[in-house]
């Protein structure tokens, strides 16, 4: 089957929707944000049945962010052969599959993309992870993946590495902004507890964060959860109480 080729105008119209797509939305996640690129290239690619974007894990393995199209059950991890989501993943380069009958690189992977009805497969990586990832796409068809649609994914490719990078810094940016929040809270609920020992007991800065951590030991509490319940117990008028109970 000869690929389908795209008029400048038509690419260029493409190459504006991923732009779109690829705006953040406060809630989204990096799948969600992924899985509007794999959705469209199944849309908007020639002879694409299937999308997926694919990252290697923590502990080396490879894990589904996104997927589209025609269903693909996972191939079996019986470490039967290599296949060519792993090399992308592994060394940063394309992998294209022509013709799952007549292609022996792959052996047992095209035999299951065989057994599922899918003729043909490309996979690149995306620019700019650093974990790794991959775009993959496949075709009910043979020879669906030639040099131009070749181009094409490379499109998609380029916004979803951009979007998946962009993504993740947005969500890592919110929980550090949350961790720094909490920080803060746990420092100022610290330097009231402090401030209430001190007027209470006139002693210094230094003696109040010390009582403090004397009473954290000994109740084997958290330093800031001890000093909350103090100013808790400050706030309901029963400080003296709590603290002649030490």
């Amino acid at each position: 089957m000869s690929e389908t080729v795209l008029s400048a105008p038509e690419v260029l119209s493409i190459a504006q929707e991923l732009a779109e797509i690829g705006r953040l939305v406060d809630d989204d996640d990096v799948s969600a944000t992924l899985s509007r690129y794999v959705a469209r290239a199944v849309a908007l690619l020639p002879g694409c049945d299937r999308a997926t974007i694919t990252a290697r894990t923590d502990v080396g393995t490879a894990e589904v962010l996104a997927a589209a199209g025609k269903p693909l059950p996972e191939p079996p991890t019986d470490g039967s052969g290599p296949d060519p989501v792993t090399e992308a993943l592994t060394y940063r380069e394309p992998r294209r599959l022509d013709d799952t009958a007549t292609d022996r690189r792959w052996p047992a992977y095209g035999a299951h993309l065989r057994r599922h009805g899918f003729g043909s497969a490309l996979t690149l990586p995306l620019p700019g992870t650093e974990s790794g990832a991959a775009f993959s796409v496949l075709s009910t068809e043979p020879g669906r993946f030639g040099d131009g649609s070749h181009d094409l994914a490379l499109l998609f490719t380029l916004h979803a590495g951009v979007a998946f990078d962009n993504s993740a810094l947005y969500h890592d940016n919110i929980r550090l902004l949350g961790h720094v929040q909490t920080a803060l809270r746990t420092r100022t609920v610290i330097a009231q507890a402090q401030g209430l020992l001190m007027r209470h007991d006139d002693q210094s800065a230094d003696e109040a964060l010390a009582a403090l951590k004397r009473m954290s030991q000994q109740r084997n509490v958290k330093l800031r959860d001890v000093a909350a319940a103090l100013v808790a117990a400050h706030h309901a008028g029963r400080l003296a109480d709590v603290l002649h109970a030490r």
